[in-house]
């Protein structure tokens, strides 16, 4: 999950009065590429902002469609977790009920929250440009990850989770072992220099090794374990 905000955001979040909040939706239904659908919380259809595949709101408007969308808030837990969060969407004409039945009931896709105060959206003199001041960074972003859906006559509801938790993955879980774990050559390990690639095409994954290439700094190992010794934390 992500949260970015700038200062804009900030400063517009700290006034006494200030002007309203909208929440808008962005679902990825492809699996391994970008076909984004755009909600907003809304009584109609409104202008936003684009989205790339990489997650950036870009300066490009897209029409969101206006519905009453019911999302529960975000928590953590006293050791940091995220529980679930569930977004539900109207299904009165069925629409997107077939729509995720044609998607896999779109289990695993990424779905993007966005918090703005309406006033950042895009303006004109559309009824749907319902904004004044544009600025597409001043606009707070969570990224989740649908585990499950659930649908009846009234509504779909997707249970999202962060990714990591959908995956079964703990963080950090990495392997630290005596030698250095980056491949030689490559970018982690640093040493580009074809003359000393010349003179030392392998290298052991030992220190002394590295200190023998004077690539001490870029040494990935931790000499302070034991022989044999593997720490997984």
């Amino acid at each position: 999950m992500s949260i970015d905000i700038n200062a804009t955001f900030s400063k517009e979040a700290v006034k006494r009065e200030g002007i309203g909040i909208i929440d808008m939706y962005i679902l990825n239904a492809s699996v391994d590429g970008f076909d984004p659908l755009y909600f907003a919380n809304w009584n109609q259809d409104i202008l936003g902002f684009q989205m790339d595949s990489d997650g950036n709101l870009l300066s490009a408007t897209e029409t969101y469609t206006g519905l009453p969308i019911e999302r529960e808030s975000i928590k953590s837990g006293l050791q940091g977790e995220i529980s679930e969060v569930s977004i539900s969407i109207p299904n009165v004409d069925r629409n997107i009920e077939s729509y995720i039945q044609n998607y896999d009931y779109l289990r695993g896709r990424d779905i993007y929250t966005l918090t703005a105060f309406i006033k950042h959206l895009p303006s004109g003199t559309q009824a749907k440009q319902i904004g004044s001041i544009p600025d597409r960074f001043a606009i707070m972003k969570e990224k989740l990850y649908i585990d499950s859906t659930a649908s009846d006559k009234e509504k779909v509801t997707f249970s999202c989770r962060p990714k990591f938790i959908i995956k079964g993955k703990t963080l950090p879980g990495r392997t630290f072992n005596r030698e250095c774990g980056w491949d030689y050559a490559s970018s982690e390990c640093g040493i580009t220099n074809a003359t000393l690639l010349a003179s030392y095409p392998k290298c052991d994954g030992s220190l002394d090794n590295c200190i023998e290439r004077k690539n001490r700094s870029r040494f990935g190992g931790f000499p302070s374990i034991p022989n044999r010794g593997i720490t997984i934390i």
